[in-house]
């Protein structure tokens, strides 16, 4: 008498029992369905996580070989001395180069080259490889008196090691054959075949002359806080035509790709949560019901909501971490696809990645059970005792409601977090609940309609429609969960082949397949006749370079717009101006009028469309 009954389940006794749930469950089959979403989530999401983290990491990495140092300062003319003495009075080891482009003679005939002068050092991150007499080499740079050949100017020049070529007034010896540069990019005005030389042989050749066309570069390495103090000492000194590179602006055709590449995979991811999150909810929803009845009877038996809560929840939480793991395993593995369909296309060299995208596999895991299997497990806590006489009574309603906009909520986050695009996830968020309002709608008012025409189909589809109707809210969130987890496979089936066919037309079919640049005006009726005689159809126009100088009278600097970045490089940037008689074909008037030869010395230009816009725009800052 007053002894009081040892609970059901002691509290120490819940996680070893869920473990043992757990498996019988899954040899069950009960929560199969549940776990493979969970895979299939968790492994989409670190598979792009460490798809991304490898490739920033390498870029990082080799961004400072890219540039051939750690900081680089870009003009169009020499830079002050009092600049070099900074960096080198801080610790910073300097190397400098110029580029511009020039003929090179060979033995017999000449070639236009992209020539590159360097001084000692040159290259302070990254090696020069280069050949020579058949011999590979890694490492050095051209001495004063020789210069290095690319493979394409020696064989156009046909130049080997030991022999001389003419670069101005000056006869050079062919030192060897440069095979890699660590810091030359992609340039669309840099097509022509490299040569480089010293520093040093410059003045003797007599090519830079007022008005030539010279890109000054300053490299700087060292002690990232010293590069760092640096560059902010300079940042405040930057006159028109200076600019500085560094691994945050490096390689921009580069990340413009892996952006585009990116985007894709988190939209395809995006989609593979949302499946996962309808795939969890009906697996939650079905687990739910197919164990009420032992809930119902170890409520009897004195099992508390409590503590039949957490029975359930450490279920769920070891279906979780094994879930997540074996994600994060598959995600690992599966990531190195990627990584070989990205070495097709690019050559780089990428290290392992970082825990990080373990880290966001867990979290939706955690996410994905938390918000779409944790309302059911509330209905399940709170079944009542009654249950046991009474089938028909099932668990109570009145919260299901508030934990499943708990989970969209927590799944909204999800996908814009997984999107790595804001714009794109809050687009796709908002696609997604106005496809899931629709959708509702469209379920409940056709589980009506069809309710009504159960008397004249047959038995089977009788009882079909009958339990259709007596459930209308749980039919229609099958209904609508189904329809949501077609629309994700449609749309990212559709999007891929959209997204692919306006990667292919973003060049207009229309667009030259060459350019030829530096035609003087005594050659331009000579190679016109060449192209027509060879039906080849050209536009031969003049160009020259120019800069925006000023605004409505005011002088205008990149020092104008401090704010603004974009408006910085428009300041600083050279502009192809040409001119014609006549409006050339391919162009069309959107406003204005095309100017007549009674306009001439009146000022008057036109400008494209896009730039006037931005144009505009500094107009407006300026004022």
């Amino acid at each position: 008498a007053g002894r009081v009954p040892r609970p059901l389940v002691e509290p120490a006794m819940i996680p070893a029992l869920a473990w043992r749930l757990l498996g019988r469950e899954m040899r069950s089959g009960e929560l199969r369905l549940l776990f493979a979403a969970l895979v299939v989530a968790v492994a989409a999401v670190t598979v792009v996580g460490f798809f991304a983290d490898r490739v920033r990491n390498g870029l990082e990495r080799q961004a400072r070989q890219m540039l051939g140092g750690d900081l680089v300062l870009i003009a169009d003319h020499p830079w002050p001395a009092g600049h070099t003495a900074e960096a080198a009075g801080r610790g910073l080891q300097v190397a400098e180069t110029m580029t511009f482009p020039s003929m090179v003679m060979g033995s017999a005939q000449a070639q236009l080259a992209d020539i590159k002068a360097v001084s000692g050092g040159y290259p302070l991150r990254g090696q020069l490889t280069a050949s020579t007499g058949g011999k590979t080499t890694v490492g050095g740079s051209p001495q004063p008196g020789t210069v290095w050949l690319d493979e394409r100017l020696a064989g156009a020049l046909n130049a080997a090691p030991g022999e001389t070529v003419t670069v101005g007034n000056r006869q050079l010896a062919v030192a060897a054959i440069l095979i890699q540069e660590p810091d030359r990019g992609i340039n669309f005005f840099s097509l022509a075949p490299r040569l480089m030389m010293h520093a040093d042989d410059i003045p003797s050749t007599g090519l830079i002359q007022n008005g030539s066309r010279v890109s000054y570069r300053l490299l700087v390495a060292g002690d990232d806080r010293a590069v760092a103090g640096f560059r902010k000492w300079l940042s405040s000194r930057l006159a028109r035509g200076e600019r500085l590179e560094d691994i945050g602006n490096a390689r921009p055709e580069l990340r413009t790709a892996l952006d585009r590449a990116e985007r894709f995979l988190g939209l395809s991811t995006v989609l593979t949560v949302v499946l996962a999150a309808v795939a969890v909810a009906m697996a939650s929803r079905r687990y739910m019901q197919r164990h009420l009845d032992a809930c119902a009877v170890m409520r009897c038996l004195g099992m508390t909501h409590g503590r039949l809560l957490r029975l359930h929840a450490a279920v769920f939480f070891w279906l979780a971490l094994l879930g997540a793991t074996l994600g994060c395993l598959l995600g690992f593995a599966a990531h190195f696809v990627l990584i070989r369909w990205l070495s097709a296309l690019i050559d780089l060299s990428l290290p392992l990645p970082g825990w990080l995208p373990v880290m966001a596999g867990f979290g939706v895991a955690g996410v994905l059970l938390f918000g779409f299997g944790f309302p059911p497990l509330l209905q399940l806590a709170r079944v009542p005792t009654l249950r046991v006489l009474r089938r028909e009574l099932g668990p109570p309603q009145p919260f299901l409601l508030g934990g499943y906009t708990l989970g969209l909520g927590l799944l909204a986050g999800l996908v814009v977090l997984v999107s790595g695009n804001l714009r794109l996830g809050l687009l796709t968020v908002g696609g997604f609940v106005v496809a899931l309002g629709a959708f509702w709608g469209i379920a409940r008012l056709t589980i009506v309609i069809v309710g009504r025409w159960r008397g004249g189909v047959g038995f089977g589809w009788r009882q079909g429609l009958v339990g259709l109707s007596r459930h209308p809210g749980a039919s229609a969130v099958q209904v609508v969960a189904l329809a949501i987890g077609l629309m994700a496979m449609l749309l990212l089936t559709v999007t891929r082949a959209e997204l692919l066919a306006a990667w292919q037309k973003s060049l207009p079919a229309d667009a030259p397949n060459r350019f030829a640049i530096n035609i003087q005006p005594d050659q331009r009726a000579a190679v016109g006749q060449a192209l027509n005689a060879a039906g080849i159809r050209s536009e031969l126009q003049p160009m020259v370079r120019a800069r925006l100088l000023a605004i409505g009278g005011k002088a205008v600097s990149a020092a104008s717009y401090p704010e603004d970045e974009r408006a910085q490089r428009l300041i600083d940037r050279e502009f192809n101006l040409s001119w014609h008689s006549s409006l050339p074909a391919g162009n069309t008037l959107s406003a204005g009028k095309w100017s007549s030869p009674a306009d001439a010395g009146q000022g008057m230009a036109s400008v494209e469309a896009g730039l006037a816009k931005r144009v505009v725009e500094l107009i407006s800052l300026v004022r």
